[in-house]
């Protein structure tokens, strides 16, 4: 499992073979354990990794839909691109020139680029068997060998950099722009998870496979942190931080309790008819309570009562806290808090949140049912704050120095009372 790839980053460590959005970066799914041999069989491994992410990946194939999947030297190969190809997806990527099928005429003679080549020179070959197959050869500052399935030929130009910073544009084809384009959703990906903020490379293990389990769980915050950027993009809000999203991930977990994961377990039967998952109103989003309390020296946010899990309990005393409340339907303090979990024990084969069952199955609470247990909800503000044993304390302090300073100023009052009357009968003593 354990292998030394000279070429990345980290040297040693576990093969994964990833696929990745090329736009955002988000990791659809990986595939690990490739064998250390330098030619093996296995189909777990190399071009067959790819071609089994890409079928759990892709939809099921139609005619006159396409897909296109960028690939690096390592997997493309001419094989793969006919092979995809059956499966409607087009493959653009970087190609060894040792790979079998690929054109002797098209292979540079030499490792650098020549002075007598300008640069952006391009030969190209096409398959006669499928002529959009094209292998091409584009010298930039070395030569680069791209194999194309589906590209355009049509040359371009591309802005490129010379030694001490100058700037020029060299004619390109169109199908090396789109490889340069979305070549780096991998790249992305490694970077988000490897060079900031890793679990898997801040501790460090004896046993291989607790390094891989902190791997994947880095791999699942990068995605959730894609998520997020994406949605604070749609929603036309500044980009997200990388360091601040891990923060408040840091806080939110550290207020689960046992609770949450046991709701987690119970998997929901099929949803309702009708009553599938959709999108509320902005204004009825949810809001987090904004106030904390600190429990000895862990800062939280306080729980309160969902309505909904309050009118749909079975008996007596059971409680689901939520922090998180609906602004829109609050009336001031009143406030109206929901959970933001599926709990499938409400209603058979649910699916909706909490929140969602308010709104929608609900109708904003204008038809909530009676609940089973107890009376009717109610509408309460926030409760008085209770005084601490240390506020009491304080308070007796300042009282007794409020006590002290009111004997200060009658003294001194005294005192200049007393020196009036000297002064007085001094000047009668002197008249």
């Amino acid at each position: 499992m354990r292998q030394f790839l000279k070429d990345k980053p980290h040297k040693w460590g576990t093969k994964f073979f990833m696929t990745c959005c090329a736009e955002t970066a988000y990791c659809l799914r990986e595939l690990g354990g490739e064998s250390p041999t330098k030619f093996s069989a296995d189909p777990n491994s190399g071009p067959a990794a790819v071609v089994r992410n890409l079928h759990e990946v892709l939809p099921a194939p139609q005619d006159g839909v396409f897909h296109a999947v960028v690939t690096d030297r390592f997997y493309t190969s001419v094989q793969l691109a006919l092979q995809l190809l059956s499966r409607n997806v087009y493959t653009v990527g970087t190609i060894q020139t040792n790979k079998q099928g690929f054109p002797p005429a098209i292979k540079a003679e030499y490792e650098n680029h020549p002075p007598h080549i300008p640069r952006g020179t391009t030969r190209m070959a096409a398959a006669k068997c499928y002529p959009p197959l094209t292998a091409l050869l584009w010298w930039d500052r070395k030569p680069v060998h791209l194999l194309c399935s589906g590209g355009s030929k049509v040359l371009q130009s591309c802005e490129r950099r010379l030694r001490g910073g100058r700037k020029v544009v060299v004619p390109c084809p169109a199908m090396m722009r789109d490889y340069q384009r979305w070549m780096e959703g991998v790249d992305i990906h490694d970077q988000l998870r490897l060079q900031r903020y890793s679990l898997q490379m801040a501790v460090v293990f004896r046993k291989y496979y607790k390094t891989i389990f902190l791997g994947l769980v880095d791999m699942a915050i990068v995605n959730a942190y894609i998520v997020y950027r994406e949605a604070q993009k749609q929603r036309g809000e500044p980009p997200a931080d990388h360091a601040k999203f891990l923060r408040v991930l840091q806080a939110q977990m550290l207020e689960l309790t046992p609770a949450d994961f046991t709701d987690a377990m119970m998997s929901p039967g099929p949803p309702a008819q009708g009553e599938r998952m959709r999108a509320l109103p902005a204004e009825h989003k949810l809001t987090e309570f904004p106030d904390w309390q600190y429990v000895g020296v862990i800062r939280k946010r306080p729980q309160h009562q969902c309505k909904v899990c309050s009118i749909r309990k079975q008996k007596k005393g059971e409680r689901c806290a939520t922090r998180f409340f609906c602004e829109a339907c609050s009336d001031g303090n009143k406030r109206v808090y929901l959970c933001d979990r599926v709990r499938p024990g409400h209603y058979p084969g649910n699916t909706l949140t909490c929140h969602q069952i308010w709104h929608v199955k609900w109708n904003n609470g204008q038809n909530r049912p009676r609940p089973l247990v107890g009376r009717d909800i109610q509408m309460r503000g926030l409760g008085k704050k209770r005084r601490r044993a240390s506020d009491a304390e304080e308070e007796e302090d300042a009282v007794e120095e409020q006590e002290d300073m009111a004997e200060e100023q009658e003294d001194a009052a005294e005192d200049a009372e007393g020196a009036e009357d000297d002064a007085g009968e001094d000047a009668t003593q002197g008249a």
